[in-house]
């Protein structure tokens, strides 16, 4: 905290230098470090300013900084990481470890540019040795690494016996550490910057003299699997439970996913916490291409798929990873059964319409799309595994088979009375309205937390729910199909009259179109508010019973 700050009581704007630091001071004040300073009364912010103003803090900082600068410094780079460590350790640094957890912003952006700048220090002049000025690209890299090293330290004080004062504060720390070891392996492609991290030798000698990145790497997969941990059960975490919704999509984000030039956010692939291959080419220059995702990489995205984007019914973001999961390295043969299925439900609902509104139609060429429809899902999840079934939503047309059962069950001559008119088209309303509010209600209360802070929070949050809610009477009306014109036309009672309604030939006065409907959304209803029996998951969970994890 400057000397301003103190006057004023303002904050003092943060001095943006570029990639890296520039990118993750960007994500350490947006997700849920927008409030990891709530509630915290005003004295303990006051004392924030001691915190950035402790001469031991700066002169270690500096020593870590001359580490990353001179080989001759390298040597007193794990000097200087004691040093915090005993700093950290002092009963008396309590209010310095609290500011560094709550505002890890401050000390990227403000403390360390303006401590590592030579134009405020002692008088130096740029170029000094040890010195990086300010406005190159250097710097930046420069100030990235030693808060790097500084909230490394800092993490190994608060998950150590020595730091049981500060340990409910410990998720905190995990996510700054994450988050700051993390971001050399985030890139767009084409990204110079990312290839200049990688050319140089500041990633190697990062936590001490190394000949390979290996340190890093260990670090960063490490302080992954220990924030995945913490994200799996934010809601028992206070400071976290009442962050907006869309903070926790943005934490789970950074977590498993690339980033990528698509408006779609979740599309870049899995976030690949590996060193990039880098090939020397003839005229001596180094080629510098993105590593491929390890199997353990894609388990994480998987994962958070199935842990947070599908409770939350966050449609197309599933949609998005799934398509980043398989296009990236390159084109998968997941996409072509994808289009493969596409292709037929289009058949499928195409085939229905023309049965039911063309002379030339026939029901039977919509059940034989369907059946190959759902053929195709069966023969993509079999050969592609669970995560490609997960966008489909495979429980709603089983739920919805509940429905059809009582179909079945009711009176024989209910088909017979259902015509379009007001009555069906209340029915339909009533059973439409009770799905979607039943749907918005549950999508609401998976995706915990405050909306005060982004007005448009609801109305993402009821758009989910709605293409839930389509999703769900695509998968009931073909339900409805296979049901009614194969099922009940053998289980039914007056089974003959409901063939001839189906073939086009019945004397009755009734609608085809509006016996399906009104099954349709009989089907959409029974499964929704079935699901709860369905081993306490939500109706976009992926369709299984036996999961082999530690917790549910």
């Amino acid at each position: 905290m400057s000397d301003n700050e103190s006057r004023t009581g303002e904050e003092v704007p943060p001095d943006r230098l570029g990639a890296p630091q520039e990118n993750l001071l960007d994500r350490l004040v947006s997700g849920v470090g927008s409030v990891a300073k709530a509630d915290r009364v005003a004295y303990a912010t006051g004392n924030d300013g001691r915190a950035w103003k402790n001469s031991r803090l700066l002169a270690e900082l500096r020593r870590v900084n001359n580490g990353h600068v001179s080989a001759r410094g390298r040597a007193e780079l794990p000097g200087a990481c004691q040093a915090l460590a005993e700093l950290f350790s002092e009963s008396s640094s309590e209010y310095l470890i609290r500011a560094m957890l709550h505002r890890p912003e401050h000390l990227l952006g403000v403390v360390l540019p303006r401590l590592l700048d030579p134009q405020t220090v002692d008088g130096e002049k740029d170029g000094a040795e040890g010195r990086i000025p300010r406005t190159s690209e250097a710097s930046a890299l420069h100030v990235w690494s030693v808060f790097t090293v500084c909230v490394e330290v800092l993490w190994e004080h608060v998950s150590s016996k020595e730091g049981s004062a500060h340990r409910h504060l410990e998720p905190l720390a995990a996510r700054t550490r994450f988050l700051a070891l993390s971001e050399p392996f985030r890139h767009r492609p084409g990204d110079s910057n990312w290839e200049e991290y990688w050319r140089g030798d500041t990633l190697l000698h990062l936590f001490g003299d190394s000949d390979t990145t290996a340190p890093l790497i260990r670090r960063a997969r490490e302080a992954r699997d220990i924030w995945r941990g913490y994200l799996n059960r934010h809601q028992s975490l206070p400071l976290f439970d009442h962050a907006s919704p869309l903070a926790i999509e943005e934490e789970i984000r950074w977590l498993a996913f690339q980033e990528g030039k698509s408006r779609w956010p979740f599309s870049g692939g899995p976030l690949a916490l590996s060193a990039p291959d880098i090939e020397e080419e003839e005229n001596e220059s180094l080629e510098i291409a993105a590593p491929l995702p390890t199997a353990a990489d894609k388990a994480v995205l998987v994962d958070v798929v199935e842990r947070h984007l599908l409770p939350r019914f966050a449609v197309g973001a599933t949609w998005s990873a799934v398509w980043g999961l398989y296009r990236r390295p390159r084109f998968h043969p997941a996409l072509i059964t994808y289009a493969v299925a596409l292709f037929v439900l289009l058949i499928a609902i195409g085939a229905l319409w023309r049965a039911l509104h063309s002379e030339h139609g026939s029901i039977t060429h919509s059940l034989l799309a369907i059946g190959i429809f759902y053929l195709v899902i069966g023969f993509g999840t079999l050969i592609h595994g669970r995560a490609w079934a997960m966008p489909l939503f495979l429980r709603i047309p089983a739920a919805g088979a509940v429905g059809l059962i009582v179909l079945v069950a009711f009176h024989p001559d209910w088909w017979k009375n259902v015509t379009w008119g007001w009555g069906l088209i209340s029915a339909l309303v009533v059973l439409g309205g009770v799905s979607f509010g039943y749907l918005l209600i549950e999508a609401r209360n998976h995706n915990t937390g405050m909306i005060s802070d982004r007005g448009w929070t609801p109305f993402v949050l009821a758009v989910r729910a709605l293409s839930v809610t389509i999703t769900g009477l695509v998968h009931s009306l073909f339900v409805a199909v296979v049901g009614m014109i194969t099922l009940t036309t053998v289980f039914g009672e007056d089974n003959n009259l409901l063939r001839e309604v189906w073939a086009g030939t019945s004397d009755l006065n009734v609608s085809p179109s509006a016996i399906l409907t009104a099954a349709t959304f009989w089907c959409l209803a029974a499964g929704v508010f079935s699901q709860i029996l369905w081993d306490d998951q939500p109706i976009t969970a992926p369709l299984s019973h036996r999961r082999w994890r530690d917790e549910r």
